[in-house]
């Protein structure tokens, strides 16, 4: 798939990326708006595999309020699968 005009996007996530992380992010807009297809262009054709270990985690399935539900769900998917993608 050819991306056209997400560079911004994706140049700001790679930064995001780059900095120790401090806070969660999170990926969001409208249904078929194309969040899926610009972090798999990301991770299959962007980021250094060298140097991070990426996840995917559906999260529609888990209510998440908080930092702590998160980490839970992080490490439940984690023990699932024990693998990245």
């Amino acid at each position: 798939m050819e991306f056209f005009n997400r560079e911004k996007e994706i140049n700001e996530i790679l930064s995001i990326i780059e900095f120790e992380p401090n806070f969660i992010y999170f990926l969001y807009g409208p249904i078929n708006s194309g969040k899926t297809a610009l972090i798999n262009e990301i991770i299959n054709n962007r980021l250094d595999k060298d140097k991070y270990v990426v996840f995917y985690i559906n999260l529609r399935r888990y209510f998440i309020s908080k930092y702590n539900d998160f980490i839970e769900v992080l490490f439940e998917e984690y023990n699932e699968n024990k693998k990245p993608v």
